[in-house]
């Protein structure tokens, strides 16, 4: 994937990088840990200086002997003390993630993470870091919560192992650094050129960490695969089965559980139903150690406030419905496109025709397909069920989220292909939306 719109020659300063940093440097004081040396040896900055707006300009005008990252100090900043209140709180609030962690006889993993190894260049990043993202902190430290409880699972006595995990759960992000944070705004719908920046930030991390002193090649790996699923339908490579090592499906299993516990909405249920509908993202092992986690919970309510009635749910099942079917009357079309295409196309229609196959029979194995979903879902409301209630409800969820994220992938690897791929894409995505649906296009 091409991330030079986001990352700096071999050298240079990234300007949003050093935009955050000029931020950081409002509360908190940043110096140089060593001279600052232009590539043509002229000293920049000296060891000691501080980094404010004034020198924003004169390092953005030449490129550096030494990344700029290993050479900066945030006084004050982020220190491994402060993950364990963090850790105490998240585990007092969330049952799944602290079913995940219980340690036996191991030492805590709030206590753990107060241990953790965390060399300078890295403090100062996690500080800009989260400092740019004011509540990304937080969010830092439960994803190092359940990759090092993972670890600990999957990898008993590995403690190496484990502080690479609860490491590269702290900075799994940091990439975002580095891009244009227009792109990064919550709630901004991104059209596949704008996506493109955003699927950059593993591969941008990574080359921030392979070299970085108290991170490394190990810990960079593991962030640069933390968005890819075995089944090939991740990014930003879009690789499967055994190029995706072990660390990285923990990362990545870790990071999609945080989301799901900071979503607030049955987290528990909903990773039971994905992994359930959907399977094939993550490693056997892995799965069945959430799954072993969650039945060590209690089995009563699922804790749901005012529950949205079953019947209202009707006009999305309807959807679902509309764009498998339409999936389905597609289909020689879809297989007709497959068999003349080459190259990484046929790759990507291929595994976009796997995953809709899937989706098809996960909605199929609901029953919420049958002839009148009304009746289906009146009658299931009916039982009063609060655990029916919730299944029915997250298995709904899921499947929107997966078509939705299958359509914005398809688009984004069109998009990086010929024009003529793209086109096919564009195709593919508009024949499948309800006809109600404003039509796809590229801006011009």
């Amino acid at each position: 994937m091409d991330v030079a719109a986001d990352t700096a020659d071999a050298g240079g300063v990234n300007p949003h990088y050093l935009n955050h940093v000029v931020a950081t440097s409002a509360a908190h004081e940043v110096r140089t840990t060593e001279d600052i040396v232009s590539g043509s040896g002229v000293k920049l900055l000296a060891k000691g200086a501080r980094i404010d707006h004034s020198m924003r300009d004169r390092l953005l005008q030449h490129k550096l002997q030494k990344p700029l990252e290993d050479c900066v100090q945030v006084v004050g900043g982020v220190v491994p003390a402060c993950f364990g209140p963090i850790a105490d709180e998240l585990l007092a609030q969330h049952a799944l993630l602290a079913s995940l962690c219980d340690s036996g006889r191991a030492l805590a993993v709030p206590a753990s993470l107060t241990q953790l190894p965390l060399a300078l260049p890295v403090q100062s990043l996690l500080t800009v870091y989260c400092d740019y993202q004011g509540d990304r902190l937080r969010h830092t430290v439960g994803v190092a919560m359940l990759a090092l409880a993972l670890g600990r699972r999957l990898f008993p006595g590995d403690i190496d192992r484990h502080r690479r995990l609860a490491l590269a759960g702290l900075v799994h992000d940091v990439g975002e650094l580095y891009i244009d944070p227009a792109h990064l705004q919550r709630g901004t719908r991104l059209q596949p050129e704008q996506w493109r920046h955003i699927v950059s930030h593993p591969v941008i991390g990574h080359r921030v960490l392979k070299d970085m002193e108290g991170a490394g090649p190990q810990v960079a790996q593991a962030v640069l695969l933390h968005h890819e699923r075995l089944n090939g339908f991740g990014y930003p490579r879009g690789i499967g089965g055994a190029a995706v090592q072990l660390d990285g499906q923990v990362l990545g299993v870790a990071e999609w559980l945080m989301a799901l516990i900071e979503s607030g909405l049955t987290p528990l249920a909903r990773a039971s139903v994905a992994c359930r509908l959907i399977p094939g993202d993550f490693a056997g092992a892995i799965v069945e150690t959430i799954d072993e986690a969650a039945r060590a919970l209690d089995a009563g309510a699922p804790g749901v406030d005012a529950p949205t009635p079953l019947e209202a749910a009707v006009p999305r099942v309807m959807r679902i419905a509309s764009t498998i079917k339409r999936f389905v009357q597609q289909r020689a079309w879809i297989d007709a496109r497959i068999a003349a295409a080459r190259g990484p196309l046929r790759q990507v229609l291929q595994s976009g025709l796997q995953r809709m196959l899937r989706i098809q029979t996960a909605f199929s194995s609901t029953g919420l397909d049958s002839g009148d979903p009304e009746l289906l879902l009146r009658e299931l409301s009916a039982m009063g069920d609060p655990q029916v209630h919730v299944e029915v409800m997250t298995v709904i969820g899921e499947l929107e989220w997966r078509l939705r994220e299958l359509e914005r992938e398809s688009l984004l690897r069109g998009s990086l292909g010929d024009p003529s791929d793209d086109a096919v894409m564009v195709e593919l995505v508009n024949r499948l939306r309800p006809p109600a649906a404003a039509p796809t296009s590229r801006p011009a």
